[in-house]
């Protein structure tokens, strides 16, 4: 990773000083001198060939103030990719009790969950009963420490009342899904868009392990939804990964089932409408890509009405049903309704991102990996768009895995690769002024990127599609002031992204022991000191 250096930044009129700390954007540039909301991200939600719509439109609430599900809907839903439910009557399996013989496993599982669960074994002895391999594959030690864990009232409370409304959520399955799920597969431009309620339903599901597994062709590119992984965690951080999700799920079945709606899409671009970096003609300008640099707070708590980015696995949640703890999957649990497009995406292909529209947040959480821990409840009062989500909205992208020292960051594959990667995450579908984005350090720590160079990318990036960045350094040594430095000198001089590219794939390409790989603003600021940049 890229060290810091106290000499590193010189200014553009005397090399031979050091350039003012802090050169980059007020806050309010990021807003472009807006409310935090008023910039609008996407359309407003309508039925089309490349959104499919799970509820009636126009938008009309229930008796119960939920969207009513969809009937039915003309023709096939993106082709014939659709999510395997449980309720499917193609989804069999062999007899319970061994006889032979199949039985829809739909009948197995409403059995299983109308029978009195009072406990956490029942919970797991009723779970086993639809998915008797999970026998041999799982030891449900998460799930029952977390009730170890809590007292008596708690425990008495979640049984008595909260797993109860999960079971009958749950087993409304066939009541809010009247047609088919489209699954969100590879090289394709398509939305779904959902209640929160049937969301919570399929939640539901996920938690009861009621969907079925991947078919086989798919098991490779698709991840599993349902949370035994999770139940069989050994670490306390899987145990307070299960609080949020207990938390929610309580929020929603005994407190108010939240009557919004949610958007989770897929957005792809092939080859031919890439970029091509050297004859991009944007330059780095303060007015176009403003630039404001934090060393605290978080994307989610300080990103109000901005593009929020995960920092992504390929797929969605990376390890969040499991042991893993880091920002992705921090973000699924305090707004598990994220944890839907694990039923729906496919692994990212690497032009392509996910976005999910209205996600609220359930629950606040402290300390990160192995001392996370949930926190408290938390009322999210993020205002409604036109179409009833929730204004936060979020994009995953994935990033180069550099730990096992077989991928050079720096190669001019490597760079191009992240650039195509952030711009199809970074492109704006609207025209009008561009809503800004809370970003970080991308694919850094658990995926091993370096924090100054995965930074002055998505700068790039941010500068083609005129898109304001506000960046969380996560407390990274001297990252604040560095890029900073960087910023005011490459928009000072109005360097060409061009310019700055054919820099980046020149310093990959020469031999590392000419100036080494932690010195690459060094390099820059070299390399343009002594040169007559292209500029307008």
């Amino acid at each position: 990773m890229d060290s810091s250096d106290a000499n590193e930044p010189l200014s553009s009129s005397d090399p031979g000083e050091l350039l003012e700390p802090r050169k980059d954007c007020p806050l309010e540039a990021i807003y472009r001198h807006r409310g935090p909301y008023e910039l609008p991200h996407v359309d407003k939600i309508q039925r089309s060939e490349r959104h499919t719509v799970l509820y009636e439109l126009p938008f009309q609430a229930g008796v119960d103030g939920c969207p009513v599900p969809l009937v039915s809907s003309d023709g096939p839903t993106n082709g014939a990719a659709r999510v395997r439910l449980p309720t499917s009557a193609k989804c069999v399996m062999r007899n319970a009790d061994g006889t032979s013989g199949i039985e829809s496993r739909w009948n197995l599982v409403r059995r299983a969950l109308e029978r009195p669960i009072t406990n956490a074994r029942q919970l797991e002895a009723a779970i086993l009963l639809y998915n008797p391999d999970y026998r041999t594959r799982y030891q449900f030690v998460a799930l029952h420490r977390l009730f170890e864990q809590c007292d008596e009232s708690e425990r008495a409370a979640f049984f008595r009342d909260t797993l109860r409304r999960m079971t009958e959520l749950a087993l409304r399955l066939t009541e809010l899904f009247r047609v088919p799920i489209p699954l969100l597969t590879q090289r394709q431009n398509h939305a779904v868009s959902m209640s929160q309620q049937q969301a919570a339903c399929l939640l539901a599901n996920a938690f009861f392990c009621t969907f079925p597994q991947p078919k086989s062709a798919q098991a490779r590119s698709f991840s599993v939804a349902n949370f035994a992984a999770l139940f069989a965690g050994t670490s306390q951080s899987a145990v307070e990964k299960l609080k949020c999700l207990c938390h929610y799920f309580r929020r929603v079945c005994c407190v108010a089932m939240p009557t919004g709606v949610l958007t989770y899409e897929r957005r792809y671009l092939p080859k031919h409408a890439l970029l091509d970096w050297n004859t991009v003609e944007h330059v780095f300008d303060r007015e176009r890509a403003p630039l404001h640099v934090s060393n605290e707070g978080t994307i989610e708590d300080q990103g109000a009405g901005l593009l929020q980015m995960v920092f992504a696995n390929r797929f969605l949640g990376g390890g969040v049903i499991g042991n893993g703890c880091v920002q992705e999957e921090i973000r699924c649990v305090i707004c598990p309704e994220l944890l839907v497009g694990r039923l729906l995406f496919e692994s990212l292909r690497e032009t392509e991102a996910y976005f999910v529209l209205g996600a609220e947040q359930f629950c606040t959480y402290e300390n990160y990996a192995a001392t996370f821990a949930f926190a408290d409840d938390h009322r999210d009062e993020t205002p409604r768009d036109a179409s009833g989500r929730r204004r936060c909205y979020i994009v995953g992208l994935d990033a180069l895995k550099v730990l096992d020292g077989t991928t050079n960051q720096y190669s001019e594959r490597s760079i191009l690769r992240e650039l195509h990667k952030a711009y199809v995450g970074f492109r704006y579908p609207l025209p009008g002024p561009v809503p800004g984005i809370a970003t970080g350090n991308w694919g850094c720590g658990a995926f091993g990127g370096s924090a100054p160079l995965k930074a002055l990318l998505q700068l790039m990036v941010g500068c083609v599609t005129e898109r304001p960045l506000l960046y969380f350094t996560c407390n990274e040594r001297n990252l604040q002031e560095r890029l900073c430095n960087l910023y005011a000198f490459l928009t000072e001089r109005r360097v060409p992204v061009a310019t700055v590219y054919e820099l980046l794939v020149r310093y990959g390409a020469d031999d590392a022991s000419s100036h080494g790989t932690s010195n690459v603003y060094n390099y820059l600021y070299q390399s343009l000191a002594d040169s007559n940049p292209r500029a307008r």
